[in-house]
């Protein structure tokens, strides 16, 4: 009978290779089990039709880790390359395998002659492709519902019982997430409101009317920019970070441990961010506005308008429903970012990639919820005439 392979601080040497000489005979030598690896020679592919025949009589060592590296080596060289076991092809011939290794040999055959090949991959259709992509996506909205309603209730019991919620957390979420953000946003709001109000003095000043720069800049920047730009920012941010966190401790079962102690990951997890990112961005938009406001006055002041022309300018054509509209929207915003970052942290897989997937996906749906909800708000303010 064959040996049975041994530990690694008693394995014997490595295994040895010869040829393949002028007949095409590869010969191998020594041990070969799951702590003899191949030597390099063998790693590297052979021409066709080069190796005619292996020749095992130098084995010593035989386990089911050097059969099955054997068939796959023979599947190499076979001219399908292809298949399992013996009905890979014609390949090498393999010959003078040592009589006492032939019962490890002869398992290993019946054992893959046994699992025979395995089948083709499924082709599905067109019609089926189409079919199981609506009904992912109806899957997904379905998720994105149920936590949707989970995170309601979880918000309306922390607003009605105050001292329940974890206002520390809360704290730490709100400076982690938002607080650290305004570098960025600031930035951000700050060179669209100069862009917008250089392109649109270019264009004003053909008709002798570049004061109402200010007005544009002003209404676009209030209502509609700088509560965008904040919640995007915020979205590839703040989101992707509550997405990539969550699918962390998802995948390293954490949230596993959470629900056999009895705890929800909605309310201990997840609320602790959605309150976070939703009080605290409409207190980001408003900076972000004067950071663009401020990039629009630079561009008047260019133009040879003083610093408070533009302040009066605008403060004659705003009406508090402007700012009252962008707070509003920042508001949702806010919940709607960190809601589906957290979603889809916490929905996430348990694969290697689940992390990456989940964090992109969250950021993905994100933007693509801003601006439905951004199309809903603007035909809703129009039809209310806000």
């Amino acid at each position: 009978m064959a040996q049975a392979p041994l530990p690694p601080s008693m394995a014997p040497n490595a295994l040895g290779c010869e040829g393949p000489d002028s007949e095409g005979v590869l010969r191998l030598t020594g041990p070969l089990t799951a702590y003899t690896p191949p030597p390099r020679l063998l790693n590297k592919p052979f021409a066709p039709g080069r190796v005619k025949a292996v020749d095992l009589s130098g084995l010593t060592l035989l386990d089911l880790n050097g059969a099955a590296w054997l068939f796959a080596f023979r599947r190499a060289l076979s001219p399908r390359g292809s298949g399992r076991g013996p009905a890979a092809g014609p390949g090498p011939e393999l010959r003078g395998l040592p009589q006492a290794l032939s019962p490890v040999w002869k398992l290993a055959e019946d054992s893959f002659a046994a699992a025979g090949e395995p089948p083709p991959p499924r082709r599905s259709g067109r019609v089926e492709r189409v079919g199981e992509t609506v009904l992912g996506i109806v899957t997904d909205l379905r998720d994105l519902a149920s936590f949707l309603g989970e995170s309601l209730v979880c918000l309306a019991s922390s607003l009605a019982k105050p001292w329940t919620a974890r206002w520390g957390e809360v704290s730490a979420q709100a400076e982690k997430s938002v607080v650290n953000a305004l570098p960025v946003t600031s930035l951000v709001a700050f060179l669209v409101g100069l862009i917008l109000a250089f392109q649109a003095a270019m264009q004003m000043q053909m008709f002798g009317v570049d004061i109402f720069v200010a007005d544009l800049v002003g209404i676009s920047v209030i209502r509609e920019l700088g509560t965008l730009l904040t919640a995007i920012v915020l979205a590839g941010r703040s989101g992707s970070a509550f997405s990539s966190e969550l699918a962390s401790m998802k995948t390293n079962q954490e949230i596993d441990a959470l629900l056999t102690m009895g705890l929800s990951p909605a309310r201990d997890l997840a609320l602790p961010r959605i309150l976070a990112l939703t009080f605290a961005t409409p207190l980001l938009t408003v900076l972000a506005d004067f950071a663009g406001l401020l990039g629009g006055n630079v561009v008047m002041m260019t133009l040879g308008y003083p610093f408070m022309i533009f302040w009066d300018e605008l403060s004659r054509h705003l009406d508090i429903s402007d700012i009252a509209t962008g707070l509003f929207k920042a508001f949702v915003f806010g919940f709607t970012v960190a809601m589906i970052g957290c979603q889809r942290g916490l929905y996430a897989g348990d694969s290697p990639g689940a992390v990456g997937e989940a964090t992109t996906r969250g950021v993905v749906t994100n933007i693509i919820a801003i601006a439905v909800l951004d199309s809903l708000f603007a035909v809703l303010f129009y039809a209310m005439g806000w």
